[in-house]
């Protein structure tokens, strides 16, 4: 690896919710035929949209077992982080890194990008994490949370102990935490996807790969773009204006 650590990765805590991901979570195997459908549609989006333009290095923050990391393509060199050694050890990426969000263990500006997919309503510090993925990324970051008002995720939040923070994740919200991290506003804040990858039915994920990735309102995921050199795509305001913390409910 090109990156150097800046200090020890620190001890993964053995509460029962670290347990879970250190066990794999209940997560389908990443060359699943519906795991890799997901995993195209969104980095097939994210380059549609100049968010991977002109990137050579990426740090996939939260990576676990490689749902992110193992799609990115082979002309990024990505490295994958994550604080569970057990899902961590599954990534088939080369290089890995066991740490925590909070404490990543890379010099200020060592990846172009830096993106996390559905790690921050994990977390007990958001905005800690989010802070970190701006000091070690040169060019923007990349984050993708679950959209709340989504039916899916509503059960998923009600029903799974691990995904209950989620329901907390409203537009406002996020926006308050990019803002408490960084002093900035994202340049693209968008509602997308239609599939969640570890229940959506292989024929429906293969019906929902063929409509708009981009979903107002409807979209399963949040996805927020935040750069540091100008937006990724500048002919165009990316924001949803529904996504304002004044008008957005959260």
């Amino acid at each position: 690896m090109d990156q150097q650590p800046k200090g020890n990765p620190p001890e993964v805590s053995r509460t029962l919710e670290d347990r879970f991901w250190e066990d794999g979570g209940s997560y389908r195997p990443t060359d699943h035929p519906v795991v890799e459908i997901f995993a195209r549609q969104r980095i097939e989006y994210l380059r549609s949209c100049g968010a991977l333009q002109n990137t050579a290095s990426l740090l996939d923050v939260g990576a676990g077992s490689g749902f992110s990391s193992r799609y990115y393509p082979e002309s990024i060199h990505t490295v994958a982080c994550d604080f569970a050694g057990g899902m961590l050890r599954a990534n088939p990426v080369r290089d890995r890194i066991q740490c925590a969000g909070g404490d990543l263990p890379f010099a200020d500006e060592s990846f172009d990008v830096a993106t996390c997919w559905e790690l921050l309503h994990h977390l007990d510090d958001p905005a800690g994490a989010i802070r970190e993925m701006w000091r070690v990324a040169r060019k923007r970051i990349v984050l993708f949370e679950p959209n709340r008002i989504h039916p899916g995720h509503i059960v998923l939040g009600l029903t799974r102990p691990e995904e209950r923070r989620s329901l907390l994740f409203s537009p406002g919200h996020m926006r308050r935490l990019l803002g408490k991290a960084t002093g900035e506003r994202p340049s693209r804040h968008e509602r997308c996807g239609l599939l969640f990858p570890n229940i959506t039915p292989l024929f429906l994920a293969r019906l929902f790969n063929r409509l708009p990735y981009r979903v107002p309102f409807a979209g399963i995921s949040q996805l927020l773009i935040l750069d540091k050199t100008g937006p990724a795509n500048p002919q165009r305001d990316n924001s949803e204006s529904i996504v304002d913390a004044k008008t957005s409910g959260g």
